[in-house]
């Protein structure tokens, strides 16, 4: 990849447009790019970042603050650069997001967003191939093959971050070298593996637990129903458990079950002598009940006859009350018709025009029948010429309505005027005020760099109350691991003892085993005349050894796992503390509440500026909105005052025509309905009439009937039937008794002949007694204690079985959990393994964590690449070595040492000079170009920029390093050095000079001694 062109309009301290052209610059392969202090030379390398990626590298991402402020407020911010990639040629044009200054208010801003184009050279002519800020992206990283965090550490070399990295220690060098590697995804492998641990963990942790529990559930469930004599007495095996458990209660349930059935057997034997007995005193229960009915049935029997004649006469008299019943009922409703034809005609007498159609009063008979019919069709045809009139006097109604509206509607419209009138008069004064406002307020600090300020002091907060957390649990931990070291001192001390003193008595220990007549196993004699004794006269045995040898060992793994964790701690506060945890505490609450604050200031500005201008846009809007009312309410009340005109005319000539038609006034509806109720009242009035005439004829008939039936019955008159007639109420008694008196004699007639009463009768005949109370209660008594008892075996055989049951269930989920449990148990042990491993615990004896491996690995290559310029620059002398050893109990792969040719020895950066330091850290950051370059799949570099440190140089070691740098631009490579110092001026002859002054930066291009 190579820079041709690069143009800079309204961007950090440029204000006006600046053009840098990179292939006239690199016609020497190095130039120079200088000037002073804050004159822009970053933000040249800033623009490169922006115009490739839409972004720049570190704190100055907030793409708002691009913008220069020495520009004119009209000026849009603009980056062009040209450059060539994989043999094609590129023009990529950006524009940050910028406030334009509104060009309809007199004050405001209006939002521009960032816009992107991108071209290529095709055949000498450039052609378009997006203008769209994430198409361009896509296209513009195919392209460079690399990020912008990679861009930054192979074309712009950070000085800063490699010195940093070379002096640090190997704790230290990680989190620089973490920032310099996307090592994520390796921390994102070593995370999943210890979750995947910690689930195989917890997966298996809860099958073991299943299974403990069902155990425990199992000897619960046994303990419920067994004595405790009959639990096992010592540990079994949980099969062993099992069986012991299932038998237990087999046995105690077929024992249960025994004493169940032999209850049953005598229980149904004493039911059924309880029941012999008391079938015996029902007999005689029902012998008593018989003859107390039959002496009820025999007293009776005069009254019977008597009753029997009294529903005799009641019967005959029946075939007579229907027909009297109708001859009534016809009376009454002839009787209620002249009423109701009486009501009818008083309620129309009342009407205000009945006098106009009925001239006389009518009476219920023929000629009342005549007079109403005449009314009726004088009445029909008066209706008939009102109602034809009706349809005129709706649509008068209807007009007047319409005008009603019209009034209505144009009173509203002059309302709606004045009201906007007065509305738009408000609104334009707030328009002026909200103006004036925005005016009077200040520019809006940056939000996103006081949100970094705020986030940076809560992480450094953080680390305060972490550190000082993690120093107690250390300084805990130091006097654990000094305890645990002062025990395993003194056992050890104690076996060395123990074995000191087993080595001397061996002779003493050899002679107790001697034996008179028993060869010695050392010489072979069978004669011991004078065996060894111990100097203490008293032994030491290789149990006591051997258990003092077993308690140094377990003082020896508390001692290594209480230093482990010590160390573990120590390297924890270490690192807070190089986050800043050793902090005051009071002064980081302090610069987080101060960073808080600024925070919230800086918001609450940038919100009021943000509503004062979408108030100030939507009052615009309003007024516009308003005028465009204004204008249709104007029209709209011209239009309702002429339509309000012609629906007075049409109202009036409505309502002369319907005078002519009712000259005494009213409503011509009104008048039809009344003159409807009127009609109405003649009908019914004529309705019930007829009903009367009806009625009339019915009476005569029904009269008729009546005398007929009388001769045909066994009364004389009318009377004397209705007096032999029985009330429903009484008659209902009357019938129950006589009903009463047979069913009795027929019930007497079953008793006769049941068993119980034949049964009863043969006992007395044959003199057998009755059982006594006394008797029966106890026999009932014993039945239901022996009850009881059979059902409480019953309970419990019952218990004991689904007892049986469960517990042969938790026996097979048993074996199941056991058969689930071995695969969960592999796999467990396998990711625990996998996971320690990663994590540089376990069996890794180097205690590297994959992350590490993977940075030691990068640090290898990097030290490799960087060693091929550093014996360059050092003349041969110095090259760099990665060193992956461990020390002590820290965990090895990050050390970096510098091997010195002139001593052979090796030894720590730290010790290298500042010049040595400045050619060494050059050498880092080339040696990462290098490693990137080829991670980023070969991309070819041929624009490249070192950052200041020139000046720890002496004269001999700038000769080496600009040699070095000379080699780079082999093979056409362009390299561009930052600098101040004057004698690099003077030995490169292309210079990019960047100068500041009040009104913004510029550059101007340099060549000197360029044939």
């Amino acid at each position: 990849m190579r820079i041709h062109r690069l143009e800079i309009q309204a961007f950090g301290p440029f204000a006006a447009r600046e053009t840098i052209d990179f292939d006239e610059l690199s016609s020497q392969g190095l130039f120079l790019l200088n000037g002073p202090t804050g004159a822009g030379k970053t933000s040249i390398l800033d623009a490169i970042c922006f115009a490739l990626y839409g972004s720049v590298p570190g704190a100055r991402q907030q793409g708002k603050r691009l913008r220069s402020d020495h520009a004119e407020p009209e000026t849009e911010p603009e980056v062009v650069c040209e450059f060539s990639a994989r043999g094609r040629r590129f023009e990529v044009t950006r524009n940050p997001q910028w406030e334009r200054p509104s060009s309809r208010a007199r004050s405001g801003s209006v939002t521009e967003q960032a816009h992107t184009l991108l071209r290529e050279k095709v055949n000498g002519a450039w052609v378009q191939k997006s203008a769209r800020n994430d198409e361009a992206a896509a296209e513009l990283l195919s392209v460079l093959g690399m990020s912008l965090e990679q861009f930054t550490k192979v074309v712009l070399l950070p000085q800063g971050d490699f010195a940093a990295f070379l002096r640090a220690d190997a704790k230290d060098r990680r989190p620089l070298l973490q920032r310099l590697f996307a090592t994520d995804r390796y921390e994102a492998v070593e995370q999943t593996l210890a979750d995947e641990a910690a689930k195989a963990r917890s997966a298996y942790q809860a099958a073991v637990a299943g299974a403990d529990q069902l155990m425990e559930r199992a000897t619960e469930e046994a303990a419920r129903h067994l004595a405790a004599g009959d639990m096992p007495d010592q540990p079994l095996a949980a099969a062993d458990l099992f069986a012991v458990f299932e038998s237990s209660v087999a046995s105690a349930a077929a024992s249960v079950q025994d004493a169940a059935a032999s209850g049953q057997e005598e229980l149904d034997r004493l039911r059924d002598t309880l029941g012999r007995r008391e079938r015996a005193l029902a007999d005689h229960a029902a012998l008593a009940e018989l003859e107390k009915i039959s002496a009820e049935h025999r007293q009776a029997a005069g009254s019977h006859a008597a009753l029997t004649e009294t529903l005799a006469a009641h019967r005959s008299a029946e075939l007579l009350a229907s027909p009297i019943r109708h001859r009534d009922q016809a009376a009454l409703a002839m009787e209620r018709a002249a009423k109701e034809f009486l009501d009818r005609i008083d309620a129309a007498e009342t009407h205000p025009l009945y006098p106009a159609f009925v001239s006389s009063r009518p009476e219920p008979d023929h000629a009342g029948q005549a007079l109403l019919d005449e009314a009726a069709g004088r009445l029909a045809a008066e209706l008939g010429r009102i109602r034809a009139l009706l349809p005129e006097e709706q649509r008068l109604q209807s007009a007047r309505t319409e005008v009603q509206g019209f009034e209505l509607r144009a009173e509203q419209l002059a309302q709606h005027l004045a009201s906007a009138a007065d509305e738009r008069e408000q609104l334009a004064a707030t328009g002026r005020s909200l103006q004036e406002q925005l005016a009077a307020l200040a520019e809006t600090p940056d939000v996103g760099l006081l949100t970094e300020r705020l986030e940076q002091a809560q992480y450094i907060r953080e680390a305060v109350a972490d550190h000082a957390a993690c120093r107690a649990k250390t300084e805990a931990a130091r006097a654990r691991r000094d305890t645990a070291h002062t025990r395993q001192l003194e056992r050890k001390e104690a076996w060395l003892s123990l074995l000191e003193q087993r080595l001397d008595q061996a002779a003493a220990e050899l002679a107790a085993t001697l034996a008179e007549g028993e060869p010695c196993p050392v010489c072979g004699g069978t004669e011991h005349p004078q065996p060894a004794v111990a100097a203490s006269g008293r032994l030491v045995t290789r149990e006591q050894e051997a258990a003092a040898r077993d308690d140094h060992a377990a003082a020896e793994a508390l001692y290594t796992e209480a230093r482990g964790a010590c160390a573990h701690l120590e390297q924890e506060l270490s690192a807070l503390a190089s986050r800043g945890g050793a902090t005051d505490a009071t002064d980081a609450a302090a610069a987080v509440a101060a960073a808080q604050a600024s925070l919230n200031h800086a918001v609450a500005v940038r919100d009021r500026r943000r509503e004062l201008q979408e108030q100030s846009a939507a009052t615009t809007q309003q007024l516009e909105e308003l005028g465009q009312r204004l204008s249709a309410l104007a029209v709209a009340k011209a239009s309702a005052d002429s339509e309000l005109k012609a629906g007075r005319e049409r109202t009036d000539e409505l309502g002369r025509k319907l005078h002519e038609a009712l000259p005494d006034g009213g409503s011509l509806h009104d008048h039809a309905a009344s003159l409807s109720r009127l009609d109405q009242l003649l009908a019914d009035a004529m309705r019930i009439l007829a009903q009367h005439r009806h009625c009339g004829n019915a009476l005569d008939q029904a009269e008729a009937e009546l005398a007929s039936a009388i001769e045909q019955s066994n009364f004389a008159t009318e009377e004397e039937a209705r007096v032999s007639l029985v009330a429903s109420a009484q008659l209902q008694e009357l019938e129950r008794r006589h009903t009463a008196h047979i069913e009795a004699g027929q019930r007497l007639m079953v008793l006769e002949t049941s068993e119980p009463v034949i049964r009863a009768r043969t006992a007395l005949k044959n003199g057998e007694a009755l059982p006594g109370i006394g008797e029966m209660d106890e026999a009932r008594d014993q039945v239901t204690v022996l009850d009881r008892r059979v059902r409480e075996h019953q309970v419990r055989h019952g218990v004991l079985a689904a007892s049986q049951e469960q517990l042969a269930a938790y026996r097979r989920r048993f074996e199941e959990e056991q058969i689930r449990l071995a695969p969960i148990a592999a796999r467990h042990e396998l990711l625990q393994s996998v996971a320690d491993t990663v994590r540089g615990l376990g069996e890794n004896e180097r205690k590297m964590t994959l992350t590490t491996y993977v940075l030691a690995a990068r640090l290898e290559q990097i030290a490799a690449a960087a060693s091929e310029r550093l014996i360059t620059m050092t003349d041969g002398r110095y090259t760099l070595v990665h060193d992956d050893s461990k020390s002590g109990n820290k965990k090895s792969g990050l050390g970096l040492h510098v091997s010195d040719e002139w001593t052979g020895q090796r030894r720590d950066t730290a010790t290298l000079s500042g010049g040595e330091s400045f050619m060494a850290s050059l050498a880092l950051a080339l040696g990462l170009a290098d490693v990137v370059q080829a991670e980023a799949g070969g991309v070819d570099i041929e624009t490249l920029f070192v950052d200041e440190g020139f000046g720890s140089l002496d004269e001999q070691a700038l000769e080496q390093v600009m040699d070095a740098l000379e080699g780079l631009r082999d093979g056409g490579r362009v390299i561009g050095l930052v600098s101040h110092v004057a004698e690099m001026k003077q030995r490169i002859g292309a210079q990019l000079q960047v100068t500041k002054g009040r009104h913004g930066s510029s550059v101007r291009t340099v060549l000197t001694g360029v044939a």
